[in-house]
């Protein structure tokens, strides 16, 4: 998203300013810190520290280990360790490395931005896709090389799918180009550093600026991706809405998680999990109090899908406080190095654990396997009714008990801020909120709904409903498999077999 973007654009760029003659020595560091592969491992992103001075560094490097952070990720961004083919200097990035190492932190690193002479035709600078996939594959593998056993998991490339970052259009096949060149050669050097791919930002489809997520990750295994990752990573993004909040919201994060893990799934990549590595809240736009409880709400509701990794906190330290610029304010430090409300809690709950929302307790003692594998955290159907997506239904918690729709009825059921009225049967099911209607369900004719006044005419001689209602003519029109049913004003409801 936007501070991530700027950050790592303006530290790339501090990279190109002076080139030391020779690189420093690698510097010997105990056995590496591995990533703790799980939702409750959570670390700062902090793309900023590749700018700071050695002194900055250290004292950013403390602050996260007094909020008892152990994992950080880091850029490592190629046109600023080689501007010029062959000539590398690895200064900037040993600094942030070695430190970094040297307090035990497992090391999450992202490698982006083209030098000029890897630049595709249009693309623009540092954005650029490399004109060579193997040129950047090749970067990976020196890159892999270099800090064997400092750097536990490498990140290709950094929200491909905008323009921000991927120019001059993002594109999954292009993308995949990359991962298929990075991934064996960052194993032939390190086979158990962890590859991870995708690396997207929640954005909607917005001409060729950007690819949704979901969208862009079909395209990656449409293009042959699959075995060439060993986990993606998604940066759950949106100033104006708790992560939480989404479920019942077109585009939203928490929805977009949900719809990649199915595609992950539909692809057989069921074991792999979806890292959030950049996750923040600027102060610019909430205020100090309402950040720290966008940051717990994650914190607590990651956790509550079995698929999800590490979650990376974006950023140590604002650039600017009382800035109204959402990169300068999204730190969970000032920029005179004081904490706010959301460092304290950080430390918190990793001291304590992550907790576990009583809502999701009650739902994980739901195991029947008929329901399928959980795909959403527990969340708010209505103010009143918590729900939960698995692959094959949606469970509601109703006031006489549990309640479960299959996935597509649910999801029109979602759609129009509805739950359940009856249990599913016979293919169909009732549901109430803002008005009643009825939603009917096959494998064969898919899920189709019409409004209370259709679903009392109904006859079981015409079948499940094979379209949606809809206005013809002056009418309300819903077909069947054996017949339809009209609706006029004055007129009512009539049914006409075929």
């Amino acid at each position: 998203m936007a501070s991530a973007i700027a950050g790592s654009m303006v530290c790339a760029l501090i990279a190109l300013t002076g080139i030391p003659g020779d690189a420093p020595e690698r510097v010997a560091i105990a056995e590496r810190a591995n990533v703790v592969s799980l939702p409750t491992t959570i670390g700062f992103a902090d793309s900023d520290i590749y700018g700071m001075s050695p002194d900055d560094v250290n004292r950013t490097l403390t602050l996260m280990a007094n909020n008892r952070v152990n994992t950080i990720r880091l850029m490592i961004p190629w046109a600023g360790v080689e501007p010029l083919l062959g000539q590398l200097d690895w200064s900037l990035v040993d600094k942030t490395v070695n430190a970094a190492a040297a307090m035990n932190m497992s090391i999450i690193a992202f490698v982006n931005a083209t030098p000029p002479w890897a630049m595709s035709q249009g693309g623009l600078p540092l954005s650029s896709r490399p004109s060579d996939p193997d040129a950047y594959g090749n970067f990976m593998a020196k890159v892999a090389t270099r800090y064997k056993g400092k750097i536990s998991a490498y990140e290709v490339w950094n929200e491909p799918n905008a323009v921000f970052f991927y120019s001059p259009a993002p594109d999954p096949a292009g993308y995949t180009d990359l991962l298929k060149s990075a991934y064996p050669r960052i194993k032939a050097v390190d086979p158990d550093a962890t590859v991870i791919g995708g690396v997207v930002g929640a954005v909607v489809d917005f001409g060729s600026w950007s690819i949704n997520p979901v969208r862009f990750i079909a395209g990656m295994y449409a293009a042959g991706a699959k075995g060439n990752f060993d986990a993606l990573s998604f940066h759950p993004y949106n100033y104006n809405l708790k992560f939480s909040d989404g479920m019942l919201i077109a585009n939203s994060p928490v929805l977009q998680l949900v719809q990649m893990r199915q595609v992950m799934i539909d692809n057989g990549d069921d074991e792999k999990r979806i890292w959030a590595t950049e996750y923040g809240e600027p102060t610019s736009v909430v205020n100090e109090t309402t950040q720290a409880a966008y940051l717990k709400d994650i914190y607590t509701k990651w956790q509550e899908m079995p698929y999800t990794g590490p979650l990376m906190v974006y950023t140590t330290r604002d650039r600017k406080t009382g800035s109204n610029q959402a990169d300068a304010t999204v730190g969970l430090y000032r920029s005179d190095w004081t904490p706010k409300p959301a460092a304290a809690d950080l430390a918190a709950t990793i001291a304590a654990g992550v907790p576990k929302s009583p809502e999701f307790q009650r739902f994980s003692q739901i195991t029947d396997p008929a329901h399928g594998s959980v795909l959403s955290p527990v969340f708010k159907a209505t103010k009143t009714v918590w729900a939960q997506v698995r692959t094959i239904n949606t469970i509601y918690e109703m006031p006489s008990g549990y309640v479960s729709s299959p996935r597509p009825v649910a999801d029109i059921a979602m759609q129009r801020n509805s739950v359940p009225a009856s249990v599913f049967a016979n293919g169909q099911q009732d549901f109430t909120g803002g008005q009643a209607f009825r939603v009917w369900w096959s494998p064969e004719t898919g899920a189709h709904w019409a409004s209370s006044a259709f679903a009392q005419a109904w006859k079981p001689q015409l079948g499940l409903a094979t379209s949606d209602e809809r206005y013809v003519n002056g009418s309300n029109r819903v077909d069947f498999q054996h017949g339809y049913m009209v609706w006029a004003p004055w007129v009512g409801v009539k049914v006409y077999y075929t």
